[in-house]
């Protein structure tokens, strides 16, 4: 990352109030990422709450049933999210914060790793969650609440690829 100067040095072409806002923002991306490296589990939090959030709309495309003759596709795509928020809720479960479903549900998230080792790596389940983000916002309306969780997931995955 290039250096960002941080005493009163502005940036050359921008005018001093647009300096201190960029190094803000510098600041501010540090102290997530510092957050993150604290305790690497609260990333498998915040993309547990994305799965669970395809999940929620996945299903209600799912149940909106007049989508199934007018737009078959629409509706596979839906049942397609909700397969794959399942697989990203059994993906990051952690004992840290859901131990009675992760109990449960050890044995087949250790198969899953099995027999998908590319969700077993930061940079796989980055691209894992970006793809979802953008099934999600493709097959979402504008300005719809999928478009929100679509941003989330493939920000969750761009989080993913980074660290």
């Amino acid at each position: 990352m290039a250096s960002i100067p941080s005493d009163g040095v502005g940036f050359p072409g921008l005018s001093e109030e647009q300096s201190k806002s960029l190094r803000d923002l510098v600041s501010q991306v540090s102290g997530f990422q510092d957050f993150i490296e604290e305790a690497p589990y609260r990333i498998n939090m915040f993309c547990f709450l994305g799965g669970v959030a395809v999940i929620i709309n996945g299903i209600l495309g799912v149940l909106d049933v007049f989508t199934v003759f007018g737009h078959t596709i629409y509706y596979l795509v839906n049942l397609y999210q909700v397969f794959f928020g399942v697989v990203t809720c059994v993906t990051e479960s952690h004992p840290s914060f859901s131990s009675p479903v992760h109990d449960t549900i050890v044995g087949i998230q250790e198969w899953m790793h099995q027999w998908a080792k590319g969700l077993t790596m930061l940079l796989g389940r980055g691209l894992f969650y970006v793809f979802q983000g953008t099934l999600t916002i493709l097959s979402s309306s504008m300005l719809s609440v999928g478009l929100v969780i679509g941003i989330y997931m493939m920000a969750m995955g761009l989080v993913c690829i980074s660290i």
